[in-house]
């Protein structure tokens, strides 16, 4: 017998982003302990392989959705599955070789910044639909509690809806990132600014219980919207990591000759810029040094080209990356600038028995509380001398230790497991403070 009926509204349940990566890993071992239906748009790509017990209901985009949305999906995974074959190449070859960006008017709108000119974002568009078939299936399935990713924002209306349709259902709202206070740069707008924070309160105070990944989150919403939530409704259940980098072994007695950086993630103007990594790298010889950067990364941000001590590989699988990561001598952190998002990088570089450049802008940073101070961590400020004196410093330090950082909090087993008892005690009635 199941705990309760629940209803997982993630639209992008089967694209490959960090959000709807970890919803697919958490209802996956939901099932058998919940009766799950999860709500997602059919992207065109390979349906997610969901467990027994699990049912995923699809919608379709609107003409106007096909287009803004669907299109921009397919675009981006044709993309980035080229993308990935050629620096896989270029990673093979030892070459750091930069992707033309392209010149057609096409090429020009998939990589606008689309969610400027919507508000909240561009799924404003397929509103109307996912209320509609929302509203439908919480009628049909009468769920227990239906969980909403707000990634995209525009999904925080559905509280309300739900709740004057259904005031029986609990609601759980699971935000990723905050909407005000985000951390792109059309979100610091002024009207975005005060628009933002009036749809995340109404949204807030409709749901039953919210789930944010970080204690700064916490704070920051309960700064903000004190009057609508407490300490009581505001959870958190952080990001999870992939146990496959629990698993990378100690690293041998001696250093390796480049000493090896590995760095996976995005960069973004202003909030997580690498310059000044890729300067301190610099001032290593030939040789001395070789920096590996990974992810979907835009041109202007790739490391420089034909300079030996820096290699691209673009987007890599998670079995891939766990190969690069066991053969580094020291894993690369940058934090974001400002803001309260805490990048779920994170808890996999800490999960990495491997030392950790941590680099941030100083103690207000996001991670600063959550990565300073752990074993085998070098905090460093984001600037050239900084940089390049603490990778000194690790190449000084003895190899072959093991690092003890309470990565195992973070598997999604122990999560869901967690999150399980909260949505149990939620349904029951029985949910306590804190």
């Amino acid at each position: 017998m199941t705990a309760g009926r629940l209803l997982v509204v993630s639209p992008l349940f089967s694209v490959n982003a960090p959000q709807p990566a970890r919803f697919r890993e958490l209802v996956s071992r939901w099932a058998g302990r919940f009766e799950v239906t999860v709500l997602a748009f059919d992207t065109g790509g390979n349906a997610p392989v969901t467990p027994e017990g699990v049912k995923l209901s699809m919608m379709q985009f609107s003409p106007a959705g096909r287009l803004l949305i669907g299109a921009r999906l397919k675009s981006r995974g044709r993309e980035n599955r080229t993308r990935q074959q050629r620096e896989s190449e270029n990673l093979k070859g030892g070459t750091g070789l930069r992707e033309r960006p392209g010149r057609s008017v096409r090429g020009l709108l998939r990589r606008m910044h689309i969610n400027r000119f919507f508000f909240p974002d561009v799924f404003i568009v397929e509103y109307r639909n996912i209320r509609k078939i929302v509203l439908s299936l919480a009628g049909s399935l009468q769920p227990d509690a239906v969980l909403i990713s707000v990634s995209p924002f525009t999904l925080m209306f559905l509280a309300g809806a739900l709740r004057r349709k259904f005031p029986h259902i609990k609601i759980v709202i699971d935000a990723g990132d905050p909407f005000h206070g985000d951390s792109s740069s059309y979100s610091r707008r002024l009207a975005h600014r005060l628009f933002a924070r009036r749809i995340e309160r109404s949204g807030l105070a409709k749901a039953d219980m919210t789930v944010v990944p970080t204690l700064i989150m916490k704070k920051h919403y309960l700064s903000c919207y004190g009057d609508v939530v407490d300490e009581h409704k505001v959870k958190i259940i952080e990001n999870g990591i992939n146990e496959l980098f629990m698993g990378i072994p100690e690293a041998g007695a001696g250093r390796s000759r480049p000493f090896r950086l590995v760095y996976a993630g995005r960069f973004y103007k202003k909030m997580r810029d690498p310059s000044e990594l890729y300067n301190a790298v610099q001032e290593f010889a030939s040789g001395e040094v070789i920096l590996k950067v990974f992810g979907n990364i835009q041109v202007k941000y790739l490391p420089p080209a034909g300079d030996g001590r820096f290699i691209s590989g673009g987007a890599v699988s998670a079995e891939d990356l766990a190969r690069e990561y066991d053969d580094a001598d020291l894993v690369v952190y940058l934090d974001n600038a400002y803001g309260v998002q805490v990048p779920g990088k994170v808890y996999e570089v800490l999960a990495v028995n491997r030392p950790v450049l941590y680099i941030c802008r100083d103690e207000s940073s996001p991670s600063f509380d959550i990565m300073n101070g752990k074993e085998g961590v070098i905090t460093s400020t984001n600037d050239q001398r900084s940089i390049a004196e603490s990778i000194v410093r690790a190449m000084k330090e003895g190899a072959g230790r093991s690092y003890r950082r309470g990565s195992e909090k973070y598997t999604f087993d122990s999560l869901a497991s967690s999150y399980g008892i909260l949505l149990e005690e939620l349904i029951s009635g029985t949910d306590k403070a804190g």
